[in-house]
């Protein structure tokens, strides 16, 4: 029996090989800009971006860019709950995939894709090729690997499966251009970090008076980062009395040969003003752009009244903040 993955195979990437001269930056991008001229639905989707309207907030201490993009509707109302996702064939499964999805093969496990429902340019979905469920703490030497990888031009984007993923049956991490989320400048404003805790190979540092709960884990040895990531991880276990993976979104980037792991610990998935069925109702879902500082909302009503009270109340009620 053929392997139904052996017709989606756009290219390979294992660091070489089939393609010594690209880096996977670029072999992306190309992905991209094929699926435009290959798969119409996507290149609506991409031209559709041309009419997304943002504007940005100032708040205490801090800003973030809310986008108006009613395109995401579907993931931003996404059914989640265990009986909603049994009933639902998983849309990042191989055999699931739309006919004119292509993929670049990563290694032996990963597939990226892009993004058919984007929310920028160049929004990538790196999913595995079979199914397991949405867990970054047995894969983070997955993670680091790929952000090294592909490199400075794009972060990597992990949502837990209680607080963001749309397929939270499904492992897949996400990548988009770096630069493109508000929280990437303050990471670079030392001021804004306390340091927790300083190795000789990591430096872990928590965020001040940006809104929401922020843990950086810094160093250039993968393995230290992921010892370090899993620790936390452990604590947050702890904290919360969660069994299971705890809530966390992160942000990833590898600059200067130095990988960054921004992590948000969560209390909650969404807001309790997303559940409300009068006019209060806020089409909000944070997840992990959210949680870096661009807030996508389906809704122009929420675009127009959205202010910075209630983005700071939201990052209150959302996030695991002291």
């Amino acid at each position: 029996m053929n392997d139904p993955l052996t017709d989606r195979i756009w290219a390979r990437f294992d660091g070489g090989g089939d393609t010594p001269f690209l880096t996977l930056s670029t072999l992306c991008r190309q992905l991209v800009d094929w699926q435009r001229e290959s798969w119409v639905e996507f290149k609506n989707a991409c031209d559709s971006l041309r009419n997304t309207n943002t504007r940005d907030i100032k708040c205490s201490g801090f800003s973030i860019r809310l986008m108006y993009n009613p395109g995401r509707s579907v993931n931003t109302l996404a059914a989640v709950t265990p009986d909603e996702i049994s009933e639902r064939p998983c849309f990042l499964c191989v055999n699931n995939l739309p006919a004119e999805q292509m993929a670049i093969m990563y290694g032996d496990d990963f597939l990226i894709l892009v993004n058919p429902r984007p929310i920028l340019p160049f929004h990538l979905t790196v999913a595995h090729r079979t199914h397991r469920p949405q867990s970054v703490y047995d894969s983070m030497t997955d993670f680091l690997r790929i952000t090294q990888d592909i490199g400075p031009d794009f972060a990597m984007l992990y949502n837990g499966p209680r607080c963001g993923a749309s397929a939270p049956d499904h492992l897949h991490f996400q990548a988009v251009p770096s630069g493109e989320m508000p929280i990437e400048k303050d990471l670079l404003l030392r001021e804004k970090f306390s340091v927790l805790s300083e190795t000789d190979h990591t430096t872990v540092s928590s965020g001040r008076g940006l809104g929401r709960e922020i843990i950086v884990i810094e160093g250039s040895n993968a393995g230290a980062v992921c010892a370090a990531f899993r620790e936390l991880a452990d604590a947050l276990r702890t904290e919360t009395g969660h069994n299971d993976e705890p809530m966390i979104n992160i942000i990833g980037h590898y600059i200067d040969n130095n990988f960054s792991l921004a992590v948000f610990p969560r209390r909650a998935h969404r807001p309790a003003a997303f559940f409300r069925e009068d006019t209060q109702k806020i089409m909000v879902s944070p997840a992990v752009m959210e949680m870096g500082g661009m807030i996508v909302t389906p809704s122009e009503t929420d675009f127009n009244r959205l202010d910075a009270q209630t983005i700071e109340s939201i990052y209150r009620e959302v996030s695991l903040i002291k």
